[in-house]
Parts: structure tokens; sequence; C-alpha cells
């Protein structure tokens, strides 16, 4: 079982005091495709032949398969994660406003799709070797009159994985399955799925820092706060390609102010 600290901010301020005047700045850009657009691909006939299909395929719905979600006039990229990875053995100093997290997130199934389908969160920090709870939250919740249930798996680093069944109205945090060693933060997202519906697939990325970001519907990100002077690797991963920067990321040497970053995502279509 993994052994968590919960700290007082007061602990936060100490440890961080090791970083002097530490200087900070933010990191956005925009990601955007090139070559073709890949093909929208509608689920509906699939989700017909299932005993669910009344609800799978409810008015409002969404049928469509959202593994590329791209602007067609902007060509920009959703759903992209960007994030930082300072090298083997060092730790980030974080930002003050970022020790405490209060921003809960969730990924719902009110129909036959994973909503949002790609989400991130941030149970910890890593702070002088410690892991420290942030405070935030992550639930995985079922809305819809049908069960589902949530199978999360990761790589052989990102711990065993669960599998949960969610009846209607059900909801799971997931914070004790990270202080149980079954889910950690990994270099890749742990896949997401759907037992029930196996058709329903989505990416969570949990992360032991604040530095990452997940591109808008213009394929825009915002990185706030981050460590100006710090030598990091900028990564970034969408599921239709894996790695978008190659898997050691793009090297940049953070500076105080705005940094920027655009750059492509390659379609897979030939």
């Amino acid at each position: 079982m993994r052994t968590v600290t919960v700290a007082l901010l007061g602990l936060f301020a100490i440890s961080n005091m090791a970083y002097g005047q530490q200087e900070w700045g933010s990191l956005s850009g925009k990601v955007t495709l090139s070559g073709k657009m890949p093909p929208v691909v509608d689920l509906k006939d699939k989700m017909m032949t299932h005993p669910d299909k009344a609800v799978c395929c409810a008015p409002k719905a969404n049928t469509l398969d959202e593994t590329w979600i791209v602007d067609p006039k902007t060509r920009g990229v959703k759903h992209v994660f960007v994030y930082l990875r300072m090298p083997e053995g060092k730790e980030f100093p974080i930002h003050p406003s970022l020790l405490k997290r209060k921003d809960n997130v969730e990924i719902d199934q009110p129909n036959c799709v994973f909503q949002p389908r790609i989400q991130a969160f941030q149970p910890f920090h890593r702070i002088d070797g410690k892991e420290v709870m942030t405070g935030q939250k992550m639930y995985v919740k079922n809305s819809a009159p049908v069960a589902h249930n949530v199978q999360i798996l990761s790589g052989s680093g990102g711990g065993k994985g669960i599998n949960v069944n969610l009846p209607p109205g059900k909801i799971i945090n997931l914070i004790p399955f990270i202080q149980k060693g079954d889910l950690a933060p990994y270099r890749l997202p742990h896949n997401v799925n759907c037992n029930v519906h196996p058709w329903m697939t989505g990416r969570l990325f949990i992360f032991d820092h604040p530095y990452y970001a997940i591109t808008r519907d213009d394929g825009s990100f915002e990185i706030p706060y981050v460590p100006a002077g710090a030598e990091v690797s900028i990564m970034a991963y969408h599921e239709g390609v894996g790695y978008a920067l190659t898997s050691k990321g793009k090297s940049m040497m953070l500076k105080p102010g705005k940094n920027t970053l655009d750059f492509e995502v390659a379609s897979p279509e030939k």
C-alpha cells in the first residue's frame, strides 16, 4: 500500500523555501494537424446492435467516435495532453498557488460514451521525495439509466488498475485507489474502458506535478506558473498517434514571463 503524506500548507512553504527567489512564467501554444483530415466515424450502427441501444442512441446522445476532434477551419487539434517533464531524479518547484487544489474533476457516462473522453488530475505533489496530497479529487460516475463499469489500466508503472461496476446513479472517487497503489502517475495515459459497451474508450493522465494542460477546441493550451530557469522536456500525447513530439519530447529552457510553443500532430491518414 502506498503511503501518502497529508500536509498542511506550511509544510509546502517550508519545502519550497529551498528554491529561494524562484521566478515563474507560463507556457502556451497551439497544436494543429498536418496532413489529411481524419474521417468522422459514427458508432451508431454498432450501438444499435446492443441491448442498451435506446439509451446509447437517444436523441441527444453523441454517437461519434471522438478520437479525432479537429477544427476544420484552423486545423486545431483538441484533446492533446501537453505536459512538462523534469530530468530524471529532479523535482519541480511548485508555485504557492498550486500547492492546494480545489478544482475537482470527473468523467461521466450519461449515455454510452465517456464525457469527457480525455481527462487528467493530480492527486499529489512529489516534494523532497515524498508524496504530498494536493486535495484534488477525481470522480467517475454513471448518470445513465443503464449499468456501466469503469476499467482503468496502464503500463507496468501505472499501478495494477481497477475494474469497478457502476450501476445507475453510482459514483466513485479515485483517491482511495491512488492511496492503495492501484493507480499511479505514469509517463503515458491510463486507458479507460467500459466492458459493458466495448466501443467506449477514453484516456486519463495521472500526474505528480501541476504542469500540464489538455488542448481546447481550437488546439490552444496554457500551463500557468511554470518554473523559470528550469530546463525541461515539453511532452505531448494524442491517443490517435501517441507521442506528438517523440518519446523524449522537446527540450526547452523556461524563462520568466510568457513562453510559447506551437507544433503539429501528424494525421494518421496517408
